[in-house]
């Protein structure tokens, strides 16, 4: 099976590097960029303050769309580090049919998570998607994809590698005047027995100008077979300004 893993991971890559090849050829509408910084600070029997910096670039064309994304996430207790991790993602997807609501997706997402015992998780993958509704008021996606895992573990625990499959959500949804509400839902089964995990994301994000935008974001995460002596879910309440250019 890891043969199989190294072969689907060196074809993946490839094919990343084809589209990046015809990101610069076919891009039409040119990049949008956002820079996020959200920070909570709570006092009272714990001293715990919280810490997240998000970046995102994304080139939207005719019929496809790149994403580069990346997360930090920082907090600490009386003074004393107890989070440190970051998501590092690359997502490429083109439409296509004769209604344009299928797409086909590639994907190459990179975590690290020092009190999960994660030094580094790599998962390259790639599936096909069906969009229930592209309106500028109302989107929401499906999507399935497979992918090969690479998991290295601080501690001794030897190292993962599996077949994994993906099942992604996303909903986005226009209220009140401007403000808007998302969902971003993904569940990972590995099919080597490792487990399942699992991500939610909810935000609410209100304009305070063109470029200015308030921010309430909550993340769920959910692993079944977490390492020893780590609890199996985290949830993370950031506040914060978004900044679009």
């Amino acid at each position: 099976m890891k043969g199989l893993g190294s072969k689907l991971y060196t074809i993946f890559l490839v094919a990343l590097f084809v589209i990046s090849v015809q990101i610069n050829v076919c891009a039409e509408e040119g990049w949008k960029r956002q820079l996020s910084l959200g920070y909570n600070q709570s006092n009272g029997n714990t001293d715990k303050s919280e810490l997240n910096i998000s970046g995102e670039i994304k080139n939207i064309m005719t019929e496809a769309e790149f994403l580069g994304k990346l997360d930090l996430y920082y907090s600490s207790s009386n003074k004393k580090m107890d989070s440190q991790k970051w998501i590092g993602l690359t997502r490429y997807f083109y439409d296509f049919g004769e209604a344009k609501q299928l797409f086909n997706s590639y994907q190459v997402q990179v975590d690290h998570d020092r009190f999960a015992d994660i030094d580094y998780r790599i998962l390259p993958s790639t599936g096909i998607g069906y969009w229930i509704s592209k309106e500028a008021d109302w989107k929401a996606m499906v999507e399935a994809s497979m992918g090969y895992e690479i998991t290295n573990y601080k501690s001794t625990k030897s190292d993962d590698e599996d077949v994994v499959l993906i099942g992604h959500a996303y909903m986005e949804k226009k209220i009140l005047d401007n403000a808007r509400i998302s969902e971003d839902i993904s569940i990972i089964p590995s099919l080597e027995g490792n487990g399942i995990r699992m991500r939610s994301e909810t935000v609410f994000t209100n304009p305070l100008s063109e470029v200015l935008d308030l921010s309430i974001k909550f993340v769920v995460e959910h692993d079944t077979k977490p390492s020893a002596d780590i609890k199996k879910t985290d949830t993370f309440l950031i506040t914060g300004l978004k900044y679009s250019f």
